[in-house]
This record gives structure tokens, sequence and C-alpha cells, in this order.
């Protein structure tokens, strides 16, 4: 059997963890399909197209940086935040800091976590990261995305199986800067109207 091109050009990533993650992923057909081609690097950036000489620049049309995967997953116009917000909710699932999240797990998802209700969960979010940035335009919304995630949660907690699938790690809140804002003046108005009714 013949080696895939992809396991040659990245000899070491585990890629059977890498497959394995991958066929565990409790999400859409078409989130699965998009994830494999990102996985597979298949797909059509400027860097690919120039590379077979199907394009004279390897250009990105949004911003004019150099077109790559990571380029469009998490650098082309919102990228960088949505990424953050993406990286802290599944660093609240491992209780770790954003930081301790790389990128390349949206490239070469090749990590195991325990327990397994987790480990789906990170794949789950993963993979519908790479989806909606892949999907979407690029200057899409914060609010976008999280509308995108909840409609995609709904459809994972419909499932019969979903304690066997992701258990409760998909539950975790999710609050834009405006609602924690909100959130703080309501608290100091409660403890203000509280303080003079005494």
């Amino acid at each position: 059997m013949q080696e895939m091109r992809i396991t040659k050009m990245w000899p070491q990533t585990d890629w059977k963890s890498v497959w394995k993650n991958l066929k565990a992923t409790p999400a859409r057909k078409s989130d699965l399909v998009t994830w494999y081609k990102v996985i597979h690097d298949i797909i059509p950036t400027g860097t690919q197209l120039n590379r077979i000489n199907i394009s004279t620049n390897d250009t990105c049309t949004e911003c004019g940086r150099r077109d790559t995967l990571e380029h469009r997953l998490v650098e082309c116009g919102e990228g960088e935040h949505r990424w953050l917000w993406a990286s802290s909710r599944i660093a609240r699932m491992l209780r770790t800091s954003p930081e301790n999240i790389p990128r390349i797990w949206l490239t070469r998802p090749d990590f195991q976590f325990w327990p397994t209700q987790r480990q789906r969960a990170v794949l789950w979010m993963l993979a519908l990261f790479v989806n909606f940035r892949l999907q979407k335009q690029r200057t899409s919304t914060a609010q976008d995305l999280m509308d995108f995630m909840r409609w995609a949660k709904r459809k994972v907690y419909m499932q019969m199986n979903r304690h066997k699938l992701v258990a409760n790690f998909l539950s975790l809140k999710h609050h834009t800067s405006q609602e924690v804002s909100r959130s703080k003046q309501v608290r100091s108005r409660r403890r203000w109207s509280v303080t003079r009714m005494i």
C-alpha cells in the first residue's frame, strides 16, 4: 500500500490518532468532510493553486497576505479573534489556558484526552470551527460564530446517545463582552439598591 502524501509531509504526526479522532468526532457529515479536506491539505488555497500553476500569485483575495490554510483558518479577517474565542472554550473544557491550545490541532488533531466525552467535545469544537471559517465569509462576527455553534450543539444534544458522546462538556456558558459588562452593571445596581434599603 502506498504512503499518503500528507503522511510524507508531516512524518512526526501520529496519523493513527488523527484518523481515529476524525472518525470519533460527533459532527455532521458536512463538517467532517470539510475537516477531512483540511487535514489532507486539499483545500485550494492561493499557495496550492500557485504551486500547480493555476494561479499567478499566492496572495489572499481578502487581505493581500500569503493565502495558506492556516491563514484562512486563523489569520484572515477576524480569524485571530474567532480562534481566541474558540480556543478559550476548548481551554475551559480542558481546564487550562487558551495559550495551551495549539493551532496545529485544526489541521492535525493527534491528541488524546480522558474521558472520551471530553475528547469528542474538543474534536466537535475544532471541526465546527474549521467548517465555519471555511464556509462563512472571513469578516463574519463573533455572534455569527456563536449562533453557528449553538445551532450545531442543539443537533448534538438532540441525539439519544448525547451523554455517551459528549456528556455536558459542550454546555459551558459563553458570553460576549457586552453580556459580561451588562451582567456586571446589573450586579452593581442590585448591590446599590440593597445598600439603599438597609
